[in-house]
């Protein structure tokens, strides 16, 4: 009486058979690159398959571990229910009670109950289950339903996670070691736990035995088969993890959990060598042009060798133990006077010669690392826990940076995210510092300068590198010098501190701060009349650092950033397709040659372009006399312009520089912004990791600059006072004004070129190349 009334109570609670009979496929979120190459797969993926393709060891080998009266029960077995019962009064385990059917319904339902609860209602769903489905049908969909680890959900999925085959051609080891996962499918499973899977398999095929669904012999051939199982995932191609974590989220926000079993399939707008090129320039660069100049600081812990087994106990340390970047977890076995050998976690043995060590100077402060090794011995010893790199001809001593940076790549053209790498591994640290704010420095002087240029200033106005005094404020050069009047040319590309605050005082934040505004900069959050803004103080993210710079490079228009490029599904077809603004120097009548993806909306023009060419000019002065001269060096191309940017400290490093059709922002500092060390600045850490990636990125490429607007004239000038001169002087140069504010003569000077009320401001007489 009571159960009835238990289950008349519970009927209407229980889900129809509908509901669950058919159990739909999942695919997980794939994430590719503009040319369709794999970035990430995030979620789970589950494969339904039908009673026919299950093989017959496999449900014996379920119903022998979970269920062995499942043919002759109703869905829920008293015997068993009574023997659990009684365990739990006597605190021995002797089994859950739970039938396979009535697992089935606890996994199609009742997630958020207590255990007892829960038994509860599964009694009357199982009783109902059993009556609406055969026992063929309920063995399918619990072994489609169940998870399996590894983001396998069904046995579908799992074979081939585990195996890479097809449900129907597992072996009768596979099959029961497929089944020893279902109690613990993380911790249990043949990827993470081999021993531990080894022992269940064994334990489920014993069952097998003793129930004569095996023989003997199939029980030794299948408990002394070796352990197959590895990880089969598909391909990633390009690995951007920093890229799929902005795919992720964008979607999650979206569609919600969805996003990982709705199988979208989302085409970003990342190029994938390119992507290539970031994650080692990044990579690589923090390693040598920072952390490996600053010495070694160490192993990481020291494990004596134990006098029984070594080996194993070392082996044993290493597994938990991640790679991180390139560098790769070892113990030093041995040491010689000048190489020494180290075990990997694979139980490989590798030796590190001396071109391998030599680098390894004592750190002992970001400003010193002394003295140098003279032995092997003198950086490593028996036991210790170190990283090892894989150079390009021996191995490497290494370790993990503590630095961090990002780099980011975008397309001037229309604000395509081509590259990005948010920090030095993603599987260390998840924080995006391509979205992180930080203090620009110097990088943000362009802007400045451009305000500049827009309010009639040119590029030979001189401004008077001097003392200054603002209230408490003293800027200073980091030079320690002055150099008194000096070109706006001459001052961006020496990239000097006093003339540059100088020129905000003489403008105003009112003047520089919209400008800056319109290039995506949150100006709104700067302080108004505050000088130190001219060099970089208020916090920017890197994205909006190359986006501004895209527009400098771009002649003047506004692109905004995007990563997306197109989401689908199999089944409902495209659901998304970026339509972004795009640069059209005459007029946006038809897509873009070879882009058929989107419609066109024309980008809107910010500034002036011939203001855009004098500025892009003033950034091609810092590559090839400036603090970006290593660029000119190194690449020795005629279309890169860029500027460097360092913060008192100094705490961050930076350099952003473009073509025409790519700009680039590259950020170095520590997530807790402390000072690098006296001697760094952007050109010794920012700017090689730039040109590593630029000499990728732009390979093949042929020189690309903005076009020569109309409205400029050259101008012959004294490079040092930017007055006007005549041929044949000494020490002049060929300068860009616009035509409205070039001077017709050495003697003419410039209208609305006044000097200012400080008696120390000297504005040039401007005249053009």
């Amino acid at each position: 009486m009571v159960a009835m009334a238990a289950y008349l109570y519970l009927a209407p609670l229980l889900p129809a058979a509908e509901t669950y009979r058919d159990v739909r496929l999942e695919t997980p979120l794939r994430i590719y690159t503009a040319e369709n190459r794999l970035i990430d797969e995030i979620g789970n993926r589950r494969n339904p398959v039908t009673y026919e393709d299950i093989p017959q060891v496999l449900t014996d080998a379920l119903i022998a571990t979970e269920d062995v009266r499942f043919y002759s029960h109703p869905g829920v077995d008293v015997q068993s229910l009574a023997r659990g019962f009684y365990g739990f009064l006597t605190g021995n385990a002797l089994g859950g009670g739970s039938t396979i059917t009535m697992q089935l319904a606890n996994n199609l339902s009742f997630d958020s109950d207590n255990v007892y609860l829960r038994k509860f209602k599964e009694i009357p769903f199982a009783l109902q289950i059993q009556r609406e489905l055969t026992k063929e049908e309920i063995l399918t969909l619990y072994l489609n339903t169940i998870y399996f680890g590894a983001g396998a959900d069904g046995i579908g999925a799992a074979a081939y996670v585990y195996y890479g085959k097809e449900v129907s051609d597992l072996t009768l080891a596979e099959s029961a070691m497929m089944i020893s996962l279902l109690p613990c499918p993380s911790t249990c499973n043949p990827l993470s736990n081999p021993e531990r899977a080894v022992e269940r398999r064994t334990t489920r095929l014993r069952n097998m035995l003793k129930e004569r669904m095996i023989t003997q012999a199939e029980f030794d051939a299948a408990n002394n088969a070796p352990v197959t199982a590895r990880r089969h995932a598909r391909n990633i191609e390009v690995p951007a993890p920093y890229v799929a974590e902005m795919v992720r989220q964008q979607l999650y926000d979206e569609f919600g959990e969805e996003t990982y079993s709705r199988g979208f399939e989302v085409i970003t707008s990342i190029d994938g060598e390119k992507q290539l090129a970031a994650n080692s320039a990044l990579i690589d660069g923090l390693e040598i042009y920072y952390d490996k100049r600053h010495g070694y600081r160490g192993p990481d812990a020291h494990y004596p060798p134990d006098p029984l087994d070594p080996e194993a106990v070392w082996l044993e340390h290493l597994q938990p133990v991640p790679q991180y970047g390139n560098q790769q977890p070892a113990i030093v076995t041995a040491v010689e006077n000048r190489s020494f050998t180290a075990l990997l976690k694979t139980g490989e043995y590798i030796q590190v010669p001396w071109e391998g060590i030599s680098w390894a100077y004592a750190f002992r402060s970001r400003n010193e690392a002394w003295p140098p090794p003279q032995t092997a011995s003198d950086a490593v010893s028996v036991g210790d826990l170190i990283r090892v790199k894989q150079g390009a001809n021996h191995w490497e001593l290494g370790q993990v940076p503590e630095l961090q940076g990002a780099l980011v790549s975008m397309s001037p053209d229309d604000g395509a995210i081509l590259a990005l790498v948010g920090g030095y591994d993603f599987r260390r640290s998840q924080v995006n510092r391509v979205t992180t704010p930080r203090p620009p420095g110097s990088n943000f002087k362009p802007f400045l300068y451009g305000a500049a240029l827009e309010e009639g200033y040119t590029a030979a106005t001189t401004i008077n590198d001097a003392p200054i005094t603002r209230g408490n404020y003293r800027p200073n050069n980091y030079e320690n010098n002055f150099l008194g009047p000096i070109t706006l040319r001459y001052a961006l590309q020496e990239s000097r501190n006093v003339p540059a605050v100088r020129l905000y005082d003489q403008l105003g934040s009112d003047k520089v701060l919209p400008f800056a505004a319109r290039f995506g900069f949150q100006t709104q959050n700067f302080p108004a009349n505050d000088l130190t803004v001219a060099l970089g103080s208020q916090d920017v993210q890197p994205l909006e650092i190359v986006t501004g710079y895209s527009a400098i490079a771009n002649g003047g228009y506004k692109v905004d950033p995007w990563l997306i490029r197109e989401i689908s599904t199999e089944a409902d077809g495209v659901l998304y397709q970026a339509a972004p603004r795009v640069v059209c120097e005459q007029q946006c009548t038809q897509q873009p040659a070879g882009e058929s993806a989107y419609p066109v909306q024309p980008a809107p023009r910010i500034i002036d372009a011939q203001v855009a060419y004098i500025l892009n000019s003033m950034l091609r002065s810092v590559i090839t006399d400036g603090s970006g001269a290593r660029v000119h060096r190194e690449l020795n191309r005629g279309d890169l312009m860029g500027k460097t940017g360092t913060t008192n400290g100094p705490q961050e490093l930076w350099f952003s520089g473009f073509n025409r059709d790519l700009a680039t922002t590259v950020f170095v500092g520590f997530d807790q912004p402390e000072p690098l060390g006296e001697r760094e600045q952007g050109a010794t850490v920012a700017v090689p990791i730039w040109i590593d990636y630029m000499r990728k990125a732009l390979d093949g490429a042929p020189l690309s600059t903005m076009n020569r607007p109309d409205g400029i004239v050259d101008r012959l000038i004294d490079r040092s006072t930017g007055a006007p001169a005549i041929p044949g002087a000494p020490n002049t140069m060929f300068e860009y004004f616009r035509v409205n504010n070039a001077p017709d003569s050495p003697a003419s000077n410039l209208p609305g070129t006044d000097l200012p009320d400080d008696t120390d401001e000297v504005l040039s007489t401007e005249t053009i190349f």
